[in-house]
């Protein structure tokens, strides 16, 4: 029985590297909403002190079940999708599903990934 392919844990920072078409989720905060493109910017500033990496992701085909604190600039917001494109400022996500990341604990949250990352290695 097959079903449909699983995503990859990685930082918003490292969607830039990932295959397009690859199947991610990721964690960020709602800088924006653009209405007109159903289009989120979402950053998360970790690693390091430079400055944030951008995903861009398209929600339309998850609209009805976003609820509308969830955009809300300052939400941090769970996200599984597809790589579409890299652009100059961010790079692109089609969102298959999108849920509230609640009061979740950054450093706990980085640290976790970074261990599953250095397991796979």
């Amino acid at each position: 029985m097959s079903g449909p392919l699983p995503s990859r844990l990685v930082l918003l920072s490292e969607l830039e590297k990932c295959a397009l078409g690859e199947k991610v989720r990721f964690l960020g905060c709602v800088d924006e909403y653009v209405v007109k493109s159903a289009t989120l910017c979402l950053k998360h500033p970790y690693p390091g002190p430079s400055p944030p990496k951008i995903a861009r992701v398209n929600i339309d085909h998850v609209l009805e079940s976003v609820k509308s604190c969830e955009i809300d600039v300052g939400s941090w917001l769970n996200v599984i999708g597809y790589v579409e494109a890299r652009m100059s400022h961010g790079v692109g996500v089609q969102a298959v599903t999108v849920w509230s990341a609640g009061n979740v604990d950054l450093d706990m949250y980085q640290r976790a990934v970074d261990v599953r990352k250095a397991a796979r290695q």
